[in-house]
């Protein structure tokens, strides 16, 4: 459901979130840990400065964190600067007039879904979901 930078992007802010945010952290660490291509990463990261997002800083002891607490950020502002994760609302058949009013044949089976989703999205924090969605071979929090 997600595109491939939106995941890279969701690894690394979990990865972040389980850090000491008053200590940076490079992004040469991030990529390791969450096995995401070090150049990738580094496109990433830095849309989420631009986003606001993440703060960084060059130099000796410098590196990237979180601009706000993990449990003030959702997966709809992690996502979103990397992927239309609110485009998974609408008509899979692409029909620009389906709604409640006027739904296509698979409306009804649908809307759950996309709405369960995005409450999800709008809900969950980065602290709910912690490192462990990572994996079993990223054990790198300091």
């Amino acid at each position: 459901m997600l595109s491939v930078t939106a995941q890279y992007a969701l690894r690394a802010f979990v990865y972040l979130a389980a850090q000491d945010r008053t200590q940076p952290v490079l992004a040469k660490e991030i990529a390791r840990q969450t096995r995401v291509p070090l150049q990738y990463l580094s496109r990433v990261l830095n849309s989420a400065v631009r986003a606001g997002l993440l703060e960084s800083s060059r130099g000796v002891g410098g590196g990237f964190r979180l601009t706000r607490p993990p449990n003030k950020i959702k997966l709809l502002d992690v996502l979103s600067p990397y992927d239309d994760v609110l485009d998974r609302s609408r008509c899979p058949f692409g029909q620009p007039r389906c709604n409640d009013d006027h739904p296509c044949g698979f409306h009804d089976h649908w809307k759950p879904i996309a709405v369960a989703y995005r409450q999800m999205l709008e809900n969950t924090t980065l602290d709910a979901i912690g490192l462990e969605g990572l994996g079993d071979s990223n054990t790198g929090a300091r």
